[in-house]
């Protein structure tokens, strides 16, 4: 094999690993709510948003395998740090014991 052919499977791999980081990266990230839109949660560029009714909070969040771990000062009503977990469907499960249940994305 020449310099050229492994610089260009070098390149294909490289592009390669770049499209799936984009498509896998940021799944976390989005609206989401429940079925009745009262309890709404937001990822995005590292800050979670967290509404029930009217009782906002706002914090940051990391990703950490199957989960979303959101992290602040959530008041008396939430757990801190709220864990949720993401499900292959999409939807993303409410910490446990916890008022908030499973959310969907919001379209």
């Amino acid at each position: 094999m020449n310099c050229t052919s492994i610089r260009n499977a070098l390149l294909v791999f490289v592009l390669a690993g770049a499209t799936l980081a984009v498509g896998c990266g940021g799944g976390a990230e989005g609206k989401y709510r429940d079925p009745s839109g009262t309890i709404n949660a937001e990822f995005k560029d590292g800050k979670a948003y967290v509404a029930l009714g009217a009782y906002a909070v706002d914090g940051t969040y990391k990703v950490e395998g199957d989960k979303i771990v959101a992290r602040g000062d959530f008041g008396p009503m939430l757990p801190s740090p709220l864990v949720f977990t993401i499900n292959k469907d999409g939807t993303i499960d409410g910490p446990r014991n916890s008022m908030i249940p499973r959310l969907e994305r919001a379209k």
